[in-house]
């Protein structure tokens, strides 16, 4: 099976240094503009103007190491090369308050698909992650052995692009690159909380898959293009990242 929606690649540099999750959020809200006929100004769901919006903490404090908190919110500014990123619930927060400003958006569903079956999956994401579970995410999903056969965390995405038609804001690593942990923080919120940053963490838009030639079609914000890259290598640094995925329905 092949399938592949229609999406119009945007490009993150040189604005938005480490700005792909606003980036991809925009190429999944101008997807449904166009084929769905999402009832939203095109200009508040421009990748500047998500990221103005996106809800923002501290960038790492040098000396005291005091750091916003990823689950919670940006770390610094995606105008700024400095920064970090942000994790899932937060986009899934601003896609809903981008959406719901317009009542005419009432039948549409925020949807994060991101894997919370903890008796069906291994290392699954959760808030605060010790070093010890990320460093265990990382190596065992390394091991090819690992990645296997079973699919059932990809069929989730795979049906809902199927029978949604729309694409999915997923987390991965910059150029499929091996991930590890590189900086570690205290949270400026819970002093007595760490925090790890994995690296090179990535955001773009899963926009479809073709079984015949083994790739999914990813529309990337790193290269401003729409990439075909190997579906094995992709579903490993998804899973390494914690299989953070999230889209849109129509109810």
């Amino acid at each position: 099976m092949i399938v592949e929606i229609e999406t119009e690649p945007q490009n993150q540099y040189p604005l938005l240094p480490t700005g792909c999750e606003v980036t991809a959020t925009s190429i999944l809200l101008n997807s449904l503009v166009k084929s769905h006929n999402l009832n939203i100004g095109t200009y508040r769901i421009k990748n500047e103007s998500l990221a103005d919006r996106i809800i923002k903490e501290q960038d790492p404090d040098p000396i005291t190491k005091f750091c916003g908190n990823p689950y919670r919110a940006f770390i610094g500014s995606p105008y700024s090369k400095e920064s970090f990123g942000v994790f899932h619930q937060p986009i899934y927060n601003l896609i809903k308050e981008v959406i719901y400003e317009d009542y005419e958006n009432q039948h549409i569903e925020v949807i994060d698909l991101t894997q919370t079956n903890v008796n069906k999956f291994k290392y699954l994401i959760k808030p605060n992650e010790t070093k010890d579970y990320i460093q265990s995410r990382l190596d065992y999903f390394e091991n090819d052995n690992n990645s296997g056969n079973n699919e059932d965390d990809f069929d989730v995405l795979k049906n809902h692009m199927i029978f949604n038609n729309t694409p999915i804001i997923i987390w991965m690593t910059l150029e499929l690159k091996q991930p590890k942990i590189t900086d570690e923080w205290l949270d400026c919120k819970n002093e007595s909380q760490p925090l790890y940053w994995v690296s090179p963490q990535h955001c773009a838009t899963l926009s479809g898959f073709d079984e015949v030639e083994n790739v999914v079609i990813i529309t990337d914000p790193h290269t401003g293009k729409i990439e075909r890259y190997n579906k094995n290598l992709f579903l490993k640094r998804w899973r390494q990242l914690g299989r953070q995925a999230v889209s849109i329905k129509f109810k």
